[in-house]
């Protein structure tokens, strides 16, 4: 009954919107509500005991929107709540005066611990000060008080629309987000397979890192269907080490798509925690080329039948040459004073065999000088680029200059030539003497005392 009581105190603020009844919206099946936390780029968010992190209430695609509510529980055990704010999104233009509310354990009469309640809502509920696309409605930041998985559940949400007669509820999805410390990890192992010839086979393993009593996991993983063939998929014994095991696994070779699913059958309380392979693909080579193996779609069901968070890494083919390198290079002189010039050359080749854009930053010491970037360079052609150092800023020392290629191209077959020293710099401090000034400084002031002279000897004559 929470839910309705809230709905009734909101219900009596003076908004022209609120203050009527609510629809349902025609079906937006594009629009959603979710978490998502702007360090990982996703759903999940891990740090360690005593630190904090923000997540972001987002929505995506939505049209006219005046106000929304939801609420959000998680793992008291595993979080504390420090803050929320409300998000730009519903306000963006900072033009119109908004409602936000954020109830929360400890907040006057609040009753629940372990349960946020955030409205907001635009006074007026005007069409001109509606809100459509996708933003930030608002964001919650926590601290992690232990070690552990704990979902952020977002549920009960209340997205509504402008209409000029009766406000609408705009149907919609959510999407929860997650905890966990430290963060299970799905990974295609290895990280690059080379120069496998057509016509011969390699193996790659899914492996786990880090899981918590799973009980079952799924995956998909996608590749190009022209270059490499998936010719069968072997259940490795990490979930079967806790029973028996049904093991499900399929092959779209035209879509370059295929599905594992492996699950406990007995006690769905069992499960397994650690790290192990789960499971082997074999593919086929067929022509050169290079393609991503990108695992997707990764699942993994905790023993409680929750969804246990995990970092995703792919993985990645090539049998194709691909190698740029760092050639050669030179500074236009081992000394100078500080505030001058060094030109600086590097020459770069494209020892592969497609065409290839990758940039070139320059250091002295730890300290970067600039950043060039080679567009399009084609297989066997090499390319001179320039810099220049000013040393204006810099403290008297010497320092090796380097050449490095920041980008890792994958596939590369050699990437030990990818940094070069080009040369040693000594950088003489501000404040020594420069010899050239002073001899036009002692030339000055001998005339100024010639003519100082001849002026007191024409006066004494007088």
């Amino acid at each position: 009954m929470k839910k309705e009581a809230l709905l009734v105190l909101c219900l009596t603020i003076s908004i022209a919107f609120v203050s009527m009844p609510v629809n349902v919206a025609d079906a937006s099946p594009e629009t959603m509500i979710y978490v998502h936390d702007p360090v990982t780029q996703g759903d999940v968010s891990s740090v360690a005991v005593g630190q904090a992190f923000t997540i972001e209430i987002r929505v995506s695609d939505v049209l006219n929107l005046v106000g929304f509510d939801f609420y959000m529980k998680w793992n008291t055990t595993l979080l504390d709540l420090v803050s929320i704010k409300e998000g730009p999104f519903l306000n963006s233009s900072g033009a119109y005066q908004s409602y936000f509310v954020a109830k929360y354990p400890g907040y006057q009469s609040w009753p629940y611990t372990d349960e946020l309640y955030v409205l907001d809502a635009l006074y007026g509920g005007q069409l001109s000060t509606s809100a459509s696309g996708s933003g930030v409605l608002a964001r919650i930041t926590f601290e992690a008080l232990d070690d552990g998985i704990g979902t952020l559940d977002l549920h009960d949400s209340i997205l509504t629309q402008f209409d000029p007669f009766t406000p609408r509820a705009i149907e919609h999805s959510s999407a929860d987000g997650y905890f966990a410390y430290p963060l299970p990890r799905i990974l295609v192992e290895p990280e690059e397979v080379l120069g496998i010839v057509p016509g011969e086979s390699f193996n790659v393993t899914v492996a786990a890192v880090d899981v918590v009593r799973v009980y079952n996991w799924t995956f998909k993983l996608r590749w190009d269907d022209s270059i490499l063939n998936a010719t069968s998929i072997f259940e490795e014994p990490f979930l079967s080490s806790a029973g028996v095991t049904g093991f499900e696994s399929s092959i779209d070779q035209d879509s370059g798509v295929l599905y594992v699913n492996d699950t406990l059958t007995g006690d769905p309380l069992s499960g397994v925690s650690g790290n192990g392979v789960l499971a082997t693909i074999t593919f086929k080579v067929e022509t050169r080329g290079a393609t991503d193996l990108t695992l997707f779609d990764v699942r993994l069901y905790m023993q409680d039948g929750s969804v246990s968070p995990a970092a995703v890494e792919s993985s990645a083919f090539s049998n194709t040459q691909r190698d740029v390198a760092i050639t050669d290079g030179s500074v236009s002189t081992s000394s100078v004073s500080k505030g001058q010039s060094v030109d600086i050359s590097v020459v770069v080749k494209n020892k592969g065999v497609q065409n290839e854009t990758f940039t070139v930053r320059v250091d002295y010491g730890s300290q970067a000088i600039r950043s060039v970037t080679v567009t399009n360079l084609v297989p066997g052609a090499t390319q001179t680029l320039s810099y220049q150092w000013d040393t204006s800023n810099v403290e008297a020392g010497t320092y090796t200059v380097k050449a490095t290629i920041v980008e890792t191209i994958p596939g590369e077959v050699n990437r030990a030539d990818n940094t070069r020293t080009i040369g040693s710099v000594t950088v003489s401090g501000g404040g020594g003497i420069d010899f050239n000034m002073l001899l036009i400084a002692g030339a000055v002031a001998a005339i100024v005392v010639v003519a100082v002279v001849v002026i007191l000897f024409l006066r004494r004559r007088k």
